[in-house]
């Protein structure tokens, strides 16, 4: 906080969508050498890894952009990453951003220089891995059905008190939001008209398991960056094994659920999700 002043925001920020890759696209990025880690890292602390993500749009609104600017790296330090590697950035990656329905606006009036990429990710498949890591975590004590059927009366009007600001956060709009987060269209629609289209990036979650170098590469490029040095290959990070048997009802049930929207994001937006149950709509 005292060195805030030094500092500023950060050049790039991954906003969503939880259980969408994020971990693996951020741990990959974090490789490259002109990034600079967020601070503290873990070569200051007993961390096993550099800090990820630091939640300052959604569950840490109450602070100032002192404070977050506190997580980057000095002027100084990012002046000694151009003089060895050419090039230097700063990179956070907090994935209820893209849901959080005060973060776009937010980052439209405090980060005005700063990139955003989204990772979207069929959404069943999204679906299922949100609700996969709840119980995983002992959070989720409900069934699949049980969860999804019980999902809006958790949730209620928490949206509408979030941007009211009659609370600052809720559990159950960050986490047992299993379908609503896969609605893609209107948290993008809300993200492009804060902070328009040629400062937010869509990849696909398929996309870069197929082909993780490539995604990075344009990731890199749109924000005016050298290339990531081949040899630094992602892995999968964070992942929520699928539970062995599911209900093909449910599956059939959300894919008719989540069509309309799959179908909005090429009608709206222009884009061409590379998932293959949605491929009639999509393509």
């Amino acid at each position: 906080m005292a060195t805030a002043d030094l500092r500023s925001a950060p050049d790039l920020v991954i906003v969503g969508v939880k259980r969408g890759g994020t971990t693996s696209l951020f741990r990959q990025l974090e490789r490259h050498p002109s990034m600079v880690p967020l601070v503290p890292s873990a070569r200051r602390l007993p961390l096993r890894e550099n800090m990820k993500g630091v939640h300052w749009l959604d569950s840490d609104m109450d602070r100032s952009l002192r404070w977050y600017r506190s997580h980057f790296a000095t002027s100084a330090t990012k002046r000694w990453r151009v003089r060895h590697t050419g090039a230097a950035f700063t990179a956070e990656a907090s994935p209820y951003y893209f849901f959080h329905p005060l973060a776009a606006q937010r980052a439209a009036a405090l980060l005005p220089a700063t990139r955003f990429v989204v990772v979207l990710r069929d959404p069943v498949e999204r679906t299922i891995s949100h609700w996969a890591e709840q119980t995983r975590n002992g959070a989720e004590m409900l069934s699949l059905r049980d969860a999804l059927d019980a999902e809006d009366g958790r949730v209620g009007d928490d949206a509408g008190r979030l941007v009211a600001g009659t609370i600052g956060a809720s559990h159950a709009h960050e986490q047992q939001t299993y379908a609503a987060q896969s609605m893609y269209a209107r948290s993008l629609e809300r993200w492009i008209d804060a902070v328009g289209s040629n400062r937010l990036q869509v990849v696909f979650s398929e996309d870069y398991y197929s082909d993780p170098n490539s995604v990075i590469d344009a990731i890199l490029q749109a924000a005016d960056l050298p290339a990531m040095p081949r040899g630094n290959d992602s892995e999968r990070r964070n992942a929520a094994p699928r539970p062995a048997h599911t209900d093909e009802r449910i599956e059939a049930e959300l894919i008719e659920r989540f069509r309309p929207d799959v179908r909005e994001l090429t009608d709206r937006f222009g884009l061409v999700p590379p998932w293959a149950r949605f491929a009639v709509d999509a393509r």
